[in-house]
């Protein structure tokens, strides 16, 4: 009998590293050759490993909520005989940097380093991968000392000036993300459950979201009495092309026509360059209730389809997604987005922006309400909406004068089908 170790395979698409979700197999169980046995998720997408060979799981390396990284040990399986030893190929040598990880342990705070002082207005020195976890956690990568040769930042120096180490007090700078941790109070008959997987991206990308975009939430009304219309005369004309025809596509078409008129709207900062990025392609990122949390699919070059196939395509995108079939082209890229609770209830709410994007429009129930028209009350179906933004782009006139086109065309809904 002889130990095999099974590295962390490539998963593709440049990813170095992976969350162990969940065991499937425990020590001891009998592996048959391609047997899954670890489900594993990346920034990129969910996976179960398989068995590399037959023979009995003897080793776990990572524990379940580790982090393991490509081309090292994972686990180890008990096989027959000798058998050759797995090895990284020779060009990564290196250990797997944690450059794109937000889920690595926090590290004690090293001393600051002493790398030359940096020049009024020179930019530090780090590689494409370091500055994006700067911009992930909304710090400005030229403020903080690099521990690297000549200078340069690492991303250890960039994770240590966030958490509030030495880095961030060397450089007279307050920490944009503060990761500490309160005490919890414990009773009796608490259950714990792991904060992992697709729940823990979740509650990263949100507490990312809330900490370093300033959120600016405006609210007002839609008077829907004629896209209700519209929408019984056309939904019939909907389902035989194939589409299911719910107010969503309309809310969509509407937010693609607005972003032409208003393009800030649909722009990012980039915090490495201190840039304001105005994206030329809309893609309206939809959020999706789905049992394992809240997902965020995209329905790319939104602008350059029509309601019935913003219908057909928000129906099977969603379907695909609360089923876990969507490909991961399909859950990233998006600059903009809607999250729609009216069916399920609520009058309003302040929805948390999908960072990097700078809006989310928020869509609430639809319900009759007196309302006056012409100096009488009268009763019409209702909606309410929000926008959020983030306040470094829009100021309060802009998010007025883009929340009123939307309603314009919503409730003059012969606008969206002539492209008006």
């Amino acid at each position: 009998m002889s130990i095999f170790t099974v590295l962390l395979p490539d998963i593709g698409e440049g990813v170095v590293e992976g969350e162990v979700v969940k065991w499937l197999k425990n020590i001891g169980d009998e592996l048959a050759q391609d047997e899954l046995v670890v489900q594993v998720m990346t920034d990129k997408a969910t996976v179960e490993l398989p068995a590399v060979k037959p023979g009995k799981l003897a080793a776990q390396h990572i524990k379940e909520g580790g982090i393991a990284y490509k081309d090292k040990p994972l686990y180890d399986i008990e096989v027959e005989g000798e058998v050759a030893q797995e090895a990284p190929k020779a060009a990564k040598k290196e250990a797997p940097k944690q450059e794109k990880s937000k889920e690595a342990p926090a590290k004690t705070a090293r001393a600051a380093p002493s790398a030359p002082a940096r020049k009024d207005g020179e930019k530090a020195l780090a590689t494409p991968a370091t500055r994006k976890i700067a911009r992930d956690l909304g710090i400005d990568i030229n403020n903080v000392p690099g521990s690297g040769k000549g200078g340069r930042v690492t991303a250890e120096d960039v994770k240590s000036f966030a958490s509030g180490g030495s880095n961030a007090q060397a450089s007279g700078n307050t920490p944009v993300v503060a990761m500490s941790s309160t005490p919890v109070f414990e009773y009796e008959g608490d259950e714990r459950i792991p904060l992992r997987g697709l729940r823990k991206k979740i509650a990263e990308r949100l507490v990312e979201s809330k900490t370093v975009v300033p959120h600016f939430a405006y609210f007002d009304e839609i008077d829907m009495s004629n896209l209700v219309a519209m929408r019984k005369e056309l939904k019939p004309l909907a389902e035989d092309m194939g589409a299911k025809l719910t107010y969503l596509p309309f809310f969509m078409k509407a937010l693609t026509m607005t972003v032409k008129k208003f393009p800030m709207a649909n722009s990012s900062i980039d915090l490495g360059t201190n840039e304001i990025v105005v994206h030329k392609k809309i893609h309206i990122g939809m959020a999706t209730a789905t049992d394992n949390g809240l997902i965020v699919p995209v329905i790319h070059d939104a602008d350059q389809k029509s309601i019935v196939e913003l219908a057909r395509g928000t129906q099977e995108l969603a379907q695909r997604t609360r089923d876990g079939n969507a490909s991961s082209d399909e859950l990233k890229g998006s600059t903009i987005s809607i999250t729609n609770i009216g069916s399920i209830g609520g009058l309003g709410a302040t929805p948390i922006i999908n960072y990097p994007e700078c809006c989310i429009l928020g869509i609430y129930k639809m319900q009759d309400r007196p309302v006056v028209r012409d100096r009488e009350i009268v009763i019409r179906p209702m909606m309410n909406i929000s926008f959020c933004f983030d306040h470094r782009i829009v100021d309060g006139s802009n998010a007025a004068e883009f929340s009123n086109y939307v309603i314009s065309l919503l409730e003059d809904p012969r606008k969206l089908l002539l492209g008006a």
